[in-house]
């Protein structure tokens, strides 16, 4: 369980972080999205008429990305912040202000939409189920659901190398357990890891199966003070992940 002040202070502090995480993400160039752009444009497919709903939406980026594409959007944020942000830079969307971690506000709930999208939000929400139970009523019968998120196994786990064997390995310290880490970039925020296997559960609470899934390389981390071999090998273990989902036939 998490303290109800500890929630409210996710949503203070996304407010205070919003026009930084703005500036650094921008249009979808940070380094984190370029992993992903293929996957998510695969995955959202031909939008040309579809109905698209943006969870996590932030400043809007990937939303406006979507309507210029010929798709009817909604968007949907925690963060009065970035909401602001986005209507101000993309008028053509339907932005929503909604804590998502009480789920998708009532506006939103029915929507029948054809795709809807959860780009690098769902580890930064200290309860799920709320949201993707919704997720799972307003996607439309043949919908796809698209989900990037931090690797559960090894995202902030530190690289190292041993001095005497040079062996090279992610230190994973915990996993079963949920913890609730603090993140230092964009102003500092917080992150909820949970194992891989209760987004899996609560997908599947939600009535969505896993059709599709991704661990792109990370990249390269920079060589200065290493040798060649060690940004080779950095990228060899994911600190993201992206699925595809489905409506799960009963």
């Amino acid at each position: 369980m998490h303290d109800q002040d500890d929630l409210q202070d996710d949503l203070t502090r996304w407010n205070a972080v919003g026009p930084a995480y703005a500036d650094a993400v921008g249009g979808g160039l940070d380094s984190i999205t370029l992993r992903f752009w293929d996957f998510l444009w695969r995955g959202l497919g031909d939008l040309d008429g579809c109905r698209v709903l943006d969870v996590g939406c932030g400043h809007g980026w990937l939303a406006g990305a979507m309507a210029a594409r010929g798709a009817e959007v909604s968007g949907v944020d925690g963060s009065a912040s970035l909401v602001e942000i986005a209507r101000r830079g993309h008028p053509e969307v339907r932005f929503e202000l909604a804590d998502l971690v009480e789920g998708l506000p009532p506006a939103l709930r029915d929507g029948a939409f054809d795709r809807v999208v959860a780009h690098m939000v769902l580890m930064d929400l200290p309860t799920i189920a709320p949201v993707l139970r919704d997720v799972g009523a307003c996607l439309a019968p043949q919908g796809t659901f698209i989900v990037t998120m931090l690797h559960p196994s090894f995202f902030l786990q530190s690289p190292v190398e041993d001095p005497v064997t040079g062996e090279r390995y992610r230190k994973v310290t915990g996993y079963l357990d949920p913890e609730m880490w603090w993140v230092e970039s964009f102003g500092g925020h917080r992150h909820y890891h949970r194992p891989f296997s209760e987004y899996v559960n609560e997908l599947a609470s939600a009535g969505l199966t896993i059709v599709e899934m991704i661990e792109p390389p990370t990249p390269t981390a920079p060589t200065s003070d290493r040798d060649a071999g060690w940004s080779a090998w950095f990228a060899t273990i994911p600190t993201t992940l992206g699925l595809v989902c489905a409506k799960r036939s009963l």
